[in-house]
C-alpha cells in the first residue's frame, strides 16, 4: 500500500495535509512564520503549502482504487446539478465582490444601511461555493475516494469561516465587525433575522451573467475533461 498514490490511505493523508495545512498556517503557525519569512515568503509559503497538497490530493484521488459506499440516489444528478449552479454563483458573485472577508479588503467601509450585494446572503460566498461543490459530488460519488476528496474540501470551507471571523475580528474590530454584524455564515440568515437587505444592484447583472455562463461551460465540459456527463441521462 502506497503512502502516495493507488490507495485510499494516500487520499486521506493528502486530504489531511491540505486541510491542515491551511488551517495551521492561516491560525497556529501564522504569526510565527510571518515573523520569521515577513508577508512574502509567508504568502509564498502558503501558496506553495497549498498548491503541493492540492496536487498530491488530486494524483491520490485519480489513481485510488473504487470502493463504492452508497449508490446515485434516485434524483441525486439533480439535486447536485442545483447545488453546483448555487456554487458557481457564490464563488463567481464572492471573488468579484469586494468584502472585508477578502484578503486586501480588510478595512473596506460597505453600505449597510443601502443594503449589500451577494455578502447579504452569505458572509463568505466563495468559501461556501466549495463546501456546496463538495457536497453536490458526495451525493452523486458513493465512493471512498470521492467521500475523503469532499471531506476534506468541505471542512476546510467550513472551517475556514470561522477561522476568518476569529482572525479578522481581533486584527480589524473597526471593519470587521461591523461586517460580522450585518451579515451570517448560515446562507439568508441574515437577510431572515432583518440584519441587512439585499440589493441587487450591487450583485450585479454582468457577474450573474458571467456566473452563468460559467456553470453552461462546465456543464458541456464536465464529460470530455472529467469522463462522466454532469446532466441526468
Amino acid at each position: 500500500m502506497s503512502l502516495f498514490s493507488h490507495s485510499l490511505l494516500a487520499v486521506a493523508l493528502a486530504g489531511l495535509i491540505f486541510t491542515g495545512g491551511h488551517f495551521l498556517l492561516s491560525h497556529t503557525l501564522r504569526q510565527a512564520v510571518l515573523a520569521r519569512l515577513g508577508e512574502g515568503g509567508f504568502r509564498g509559503a502558503y501558496s506553495a503549502m497549498a498548491g503541493l497538497s492540492l496536487a498530491w490530493m488530486i494524483y491520490a484521488y485519480s489513481t485510488a482504487p473504487y470502493v463504492e459506499l452508497w449508490s446515485e440516489p434516485a434524483g441525486g444528478r439533480w439535486i447536485a446539478l442545483i447545488l453546483m449552479l448555487a456554487s458557481v454563483l457564490f464563488l463567481v458573485l464572492g471573488t468579484m465582490t469586494p468584502s472585508p472577508g477578502q484578503v486586501g479588503a480588510e478595512r473596506a467601509q460597505l453600505d449597510y444601511a443601502g443594503g449589500l450585494g451577494i455578502h447579504a446572503i452569505a458572509r463568505h460566498p466563495g468559501l461556501c461555493g466549495f463546501a456546496l461543490w463538495a457536497l453536490a459530488h458526495a451525493i452523486v460519488n458513493g465512493d471512498a475516494a470521492t467521500l475523503l476528496l469532499c471531506a476534506s474540501i468541505g471542512i476546510l470551507a467550513v472551517g475556514g469561516m470561522f477561522g476568518i471571523d476569529a482572525r479578522k475580528a481581533r486584527a480589524f474590530p473597526d471593519a470587521y465587525g461591523p461586517f460580522m454584524a450585518h451579515t451570517s455564515i448560515l446562507p439568508f440568515a441574515a437577510l431572515a433575522s432583518g440584519r441587512v437587505r439585499l440589493d441587487l444592484g450591487k450583485v450585479g447583472m454582468a457577474r450573474l451573467a458571467l456566473a452563468v455562463a460559467i456553470f453552461a461551460l462546465l456543464l458541456v465540459l464536465h464529460g470530455p475533461l472529467i469522463g462522466r456527463a454532469a446532466l441526468p441521462h
